[in-house]
């Protein structure tokens, strides 16, 4: 390298680097050099006197002679920590070294090279720590100082407390004494690992003078302090660490276990490989190292369809693998089975438990036949029944027509020559006919509400409501009753089925309202749960709440005939109505007192 090259490398150079020429004592600095000392390149001439002029007053008697011993050959390298006064003043701590790398005939060193280093911010860490040497020996960790020969120079309360040993007993030993991991041979090269490195962290054990070894987790730094160098280390037991780490392993172990021999299929993939157990083998009738990566995983199991299925498994991976999927897998002897895989995603991977679901599929599979053999005998049956219903009703309505009618002219034809007790019998065949022709229509109406598809929309239920109160109010015109509707309720279902609820509902709470000086009448909304919950209320005779479960029966009545009319087949509607909306009814009621009933609509 030509002297020109070697100037400008130094000059850019930001670290210290010098070249001394010793024949010249002329010294080429770095700008990092420089601006270490405070000097810039045109201020001052660089040479010996200069140097050993900015080396600091106490430090000049150890580093003076060295410097003079490298200038006449008596040294052809040497290391030096020392002080400089730097121009603006200010003092600095250095690490300066410098090897001869060129002689003269005589055999004396011609130049030499090296570099400096600014070691301040260290010296006063290793100040702080002499000084804090009381908190040391109050530390609850043990802490160590060791020389080059491995000799314990220091060390502080607790570590004579754990291993049983007085300090001046552990001053006696070495490293070795005391961690049996580390041997006399090993010190040598821990030493200069640690001076290069600065220091590292590792596990070891530490044994006590009663011969016991207890885990240990060391922190060793290299220092120089004063000139002396030193490995100083910090022990922590990690006892309890190495417990629960051995739990873990055994741990481990019992899981693996377990899933090697789960009767479930179960694959663990970490990047791409794939880690199968038993049962997959089982499964697929392939080999765990022919199924070990996913790429042999598709390609193995789905041959042509490899790519196609790989893409529905990576658009699962995107979406978090929340929804099992059923696929089919090739086995290796050509059959197929279902397979149903649930994927658990963790940070570095996944596992995939696979279920063979080939046999409950095909039970399914046969299930769904059945159930659509079944669903075709109901239609059947039920259209069967429908036609067997419309004829019921059309002969029974002709000869209840009859009886009412021949009831009707008796009474008024032959009113005159029939005793009271002839009349009377003729009123009550007349309403019986009267009733068993509601109980007939009453019949059909739940029949077709049962069956009929119901048609879902958004209805204004308030406004129902007001059309079925108006009805009421014109059907019965002498009765005053007091109907109160909130406004702007509104529900989604059948609007014809809906308004065949109301029908019946507001139907009850008027006719059970007769007896009432002030009848009313209301229907508002409710929100319970978080759903809403739609009322119709009257102040009406009530019922006894013991009674309740009859109430949405058909034919079931609480009231007797001769109190209130009616076939009893209302509510039974109403139930119907509710539940085909997905919905739920009750009621409440105190005698005297009025009733409630309640519903929603799914």
């Amino acid at each position: 390298m030509n002297s020109d090259r070697l100037a400008l490398i130094l000059e850019t150079a930001t670290d210290g680097f010098w070249d001394w020429d010793l024949r010249a004592d002329r010294l080429f600095l770095s700008e990092g050099y420089r601006t270490l000392i405070g000097y810039s390149s045109d201020e001052t001439f660089i040479d010996s006197v200069f140097i050993e002029a900015i080396v600091h007053p106490d430090d000049r008697p150890a580093c003076v002679p060295v410097i003079r011993d490298l200038m006449d050959g008596s040294r052809i390298s040497a290391t030096l920590e020392y002080r400089i006064l730097r121009g603006d003043g200010a003092t600095v701590w250095v690490q300066a070294r410098g090897t001869a790398v060129d002689h003269d005939d005589a055999g004396r060193p011609a130049r030499m090279v090296g570099t400096i280093f600014d070691i301040t911010a260290r010296k006063r860490n290793e100040e702080q720590l002499v000084l804090m040497g009381a908190v040391v020996d109050d530390a609850t960790d043990e802490i160590f100082w060791a020389d080059r020969q491995g000799r314990l120079v220091y060390v502080n309360r607790a570590a004579c407390e754990n291993l049983g040993y007085s300090r001046e007993e552990l001053l006696s030993m070495t490293v070795s004494d005391v961690d049996p991991l580390v041997p006399s041979d090993r010190w040598p090269v821990m030493w200069e690992t640690v001076r290069l490195q600065g220091g590292f962290v590792m596990d070891s054990v530490h044994r006590t003078r009663d011969g016991r070894d207890i885990p240990k987790e060391i922190s060793v730094r290299y220092a120089s302090i004063g000139g002396r160098e030193i490995v100083y280390g910090f022990a922590r037991d990690i006892s309890e660490r190495k417990r629960v780490e051995e739990a873990l392993r055994t741990s481990e172990h019992r899981l693996r276990l377990m899933v090697e021999h789960l009767p479930a299929g179960a694959a663990h993939r970490e990047g791409d490989r794939l880690l199968v157990n038993r049962a997959v083998e089982e499964i697929t009738g392939y080999r765990r190292h022919e199924l070990d990566t996913l790429d042999k995983w598709f390609s193995t199991i789905y041959g042509e369809q490899a790519a196609e299925v790989r893409a529905v498994y990576e658009a699962d991976r995107a979406a978090g693998m929340r929804v099992p999927r059923i696929m089919p897998v090739r086995r290796k002897d050509g059959t197929i089975r279902h397979l149903e895989f649930f994927g658990y995603q963790y940070e570095s991977g996944e596992v995939w438990l696979l279920h063979d679901v080939t046999d409950r599929r095909a039970v399914e599979e046969e299930i769904r036949r059945l159930n659509a053999d079944l669903e075709a005998r109901v239609r059947e049956r039920t259209a069967d029944l429908e036609s067997f219903c419309h004829s019921v009703s059309h002969d029974l309505r002709a000869p209840l027509r009859h009886i009412a009618g021949y009831a009707r002219m008796l009474q008024e034809d032959y009113r005159d020559r029939l005793d009271d007790t002839g009349r009377h019998c003729l009123s009550r065949i007349g309403r019986a006919a009267v009733n068993m022709g509601e109980l007939v229509d009453g019949l059909l109406s739940l029949s077709h509400i049962s069956r009929e598809d119901i048609e879902r929309r958004n209805v204004s239920l308030s406004s129902i409501a007001r059309s079925v109160g108006r009805e009421l109010s014109e059907r019965e015109p002498d009765r005053k009753v007091e109907l109160e509707v909130a406004d702007g309720i509104n529900g989604c279902g059948d609007p014809r089925l809906l308004r065949i609820l109301f029908e019946n509902l507001l139907g009850n709470a008027w006719k059970f309202t007769a007896r009432v000086e002030r009848p009313k009448v209301e229907f508002r909304m409710e929100s319970r749960d978080g759903k809403n919950v739609y009322v119709v209320r009257d102040n009406g005779v009530g019922f006894d709440m013991r009674y309740v479960h009859k109430l949405f029966g058909s034919f079931e009545r609480l009231h007797g005939p001769e109190e209130f009319s009616g076939p009893g087949m209302g509510l039974a509607i109403v139930r119907r109505i509710v539940e085909r909306h997905g919905g739920t009814v009750r009621a409440e009621s105190e005698i005297g007192r009025g009733a409630a009933f309640s519903f929603t609509l799914g």
